[in-house]
């Protein structure tokens, strides 16, 4: 595991703490041990080759110039793993996520990409995949934010899990499904 978990801030403990799958906690603590001046990882601290092993379930994504003050920011996925193409059934990679239909998880994503890109704070939940017609498999995320060189969070990166099973019910039931 990197960086030392013993000098979590309070809100990195609370974050830490919900990650209950192993590999969303690696992400994190390499997230932390890129951090720079601002208190964030630019995309270029991101480096692939040290994170090899997740980069199926990793997702980057560009805050868009032009979102509504206040509202939700404007994403563009920039890069989406095999793996989010294989359960969602779709290439994400170029497209905006406002175009794509998720049913009353909208808010949902909304708040957690707000979370992140406007409050400047990672975020973590698990939600079924109900938009995508397979609601017996849920979805763990974790998403972090990313800045420029002036410090402006310009990118989130994400890691997402896909569980199904009773263990997945399980940890579901035991995860916060709030944003943290």
């Amino acid at each position: 595991m990197l960086g030392d978990t013993s000098i979590l801030t309070a809100a990195e403990q609370a974050i830490r703490a919900q990650l209950i799958i192993p590999e969303q906690q690696e992400l994190f603590d390499y997230w932390r041990s890129k951090r720079g001046a601002s208190g964030y990882p630019m995309r270029a601290d991101i480096q692939p080759g040290e994170i090899k092993a997740l980069l199926p379930c990793i997702s980057l994504l560009d805050i868009l110039d032009g979102g509504p003050v206040g509202g939700t920011p404007k994403l563009r996925v920039r890069l989406a793993g095999t793996r989010l193409r294989d359960y969602l059934g779709i290439e994400m990679t170029g497209r905006c996520l406002d175009e794509f239909d998720l049913g009353d998880q909208r808010l949902y994503w909304d708040a957690a990409y707000r979370e992140v890109a406007e409050g400047g704070r990672p975020a973590q939940g698990v939600v079924p995949l109900t938009p995508w017609r397979q609601p017996h498999i849920f979805q763990f995320w974790l998403r972090l934010p990313l800045v420029d060189g002036e410090g402006r969070i310009v990118m989130v990166l994400g890691h997402d899990a896909f569980l199904q099973s009773e263990k997945a019910h399980a940890l579901a039931n035991r995860a916060n499904l709030r944003i943290a």
